[in-house]
């Protein structure tokens, strides 16, 4: 092992866990790897899984698994989906704490330092820094800093919850590692841990804010984020999920309706890219179609569609009526759906 760079200035009590799931992304790994092996804190270990990458990314990892033996790399069978690698990589952490980050995203140097310095002043479950929407070659990005611009802030795990339902606080947090060793990350959608991320908020004892920057990366064409396919349309098994989490913990029926509201709307537009996409096979038209379907019958019930009703006419919330009232007449909701594909500008639909 090459001796790390000690820099720090706070106790390496805790060690940190660092979560990189790969797949093929030789192009950004060198740099991502690196921004991490430099990290001022040093008392980390850095889970590399790599979902049978046909690139060089393995030999990448290896050199980095080589040269400091902070890193780990696992080899795994292709699962699709950053939320199979979760569930796989669970079982081996061993930090008190811990991070995760994409294949392409970069850390500044004092990242962990700064985070697990906030956690130990704090003492809470969840932590996040900085947060720059990374373009390599532009200027002034757009930046994410504390809870509307103030890091001293302090947020229950419901109201870090409820911030996150538009993503007014960003999802890349040091989190507590006990939240997340009980969980199951599901693996019938590929934004699975978005979802998760809101959950573990919502058990949080606080979430924090610190300084140090997460860079994360938006000009890679090929990040799964980026690309529209077969897997978006399994994103309806997230929305529901977080729906639920809503009811079941009793939050205000503004913040309910306006999830169920986005749920409904996903399922119109989903149905209608449906009709145009240009899928890999007859197949897999068949499959989304039956899915929708299914999804449709299985999830929007009498009691989902009616359990907020009277609360949306006596808030006069028209516009959640009139599309509950779209989804709920079939012959209705067909005819919008097709309305609404001639205007759709999803890639691959014709």
């Amino acid at each position: 092992m090459m001796n790390p760079i000690i820099n720090s200035s706070i106790s390496p009590s805790l060690l940190i866990t660092i979560f990189v799931p790969v797949f093929n992304g030789e192009k950004y790994l060198n740099e991502t790897l690196s921004s991490i092996k430099n990290q001022t804190y040093y008392n980390i270990e850095v889970l590399l899984v790599d979902d049978s990458s046909t690139d060089e990314s393995k030999i990448i990892l290896d050199k980095f698994a080589k040269e400091d033996n902070r890193f780990k790399v696992f080899v795994k069978e292709n699962g699709g989906m950053v939320s199979v690698s979760w569930n796989y990589i669970i079982p081996k952490i061993k930090g008190d704490f811990v991070f995760y980050t994409s294949q392409d995203d970069i850390f500044s140097i004092d990242l962990i330092e700064k985070m697990v310095a906030k956690q130990q002043e704090t003492n809470a479950d969840a932590i996040l820094p900085d947060m720059e929407y990374y373009f390599e070659n532009r200027q002034n990005n757009k930046k994410t800093i504390g809870f509307n611009g103030n890091r001293n802030v302090v947020l229950t795990g419901r109201n870090a919850f409820e911030a996150s339902l538009n993503w007014e606080i960003h999802g890349f947090a040091l989190l507590k590692s006990s939240l997340i060793i009980e969980e199951f990350f599901p693996e019938d959608a590929f934004d699975s841990d978005d979802f998760m991320t809101r959950k573990l908020y919502l058990k949080s004892n606080k979430v924090v804010f610190c300084e140090g920057t997460f860079f994360y990366r938006q000009d890679n064409p090929q990040a799964i984020t980026k690309t529209f396919s077969k897997k978006n349309f399994y994103t309806l098994n997230s929305a529901f999920r977080l729906y639920h989490v809503l009811e079941d913990n009793n939050f205000d029926k503004n913040s309910i309706i306006n999830v169920q509201f986005a749920l409904l709307l996903r399922h119109l537009q989903l149905t209608s890219i449906c009709q145009l996409y240009h899928f890999d096979s007859p197949s897999d038209r068949t499959e989304i179609a039956q899915y929708l379907t299914d999804f449709k019958q299985k999830h929007f019930t009498p009691s989902f569609y009616f359990s907020n009703l009277c609360f949306a006419i006596l808030n006069l919330k028209l516009r959640f009526i009139i599309l509950l009232l779209v989804c709920k007449i079939d012959i209705v909701f067909k005819i919008t759906a097709k309305t609404y594909s001639k205007s759709n500008t999803i890639k691959g639909c014709s």
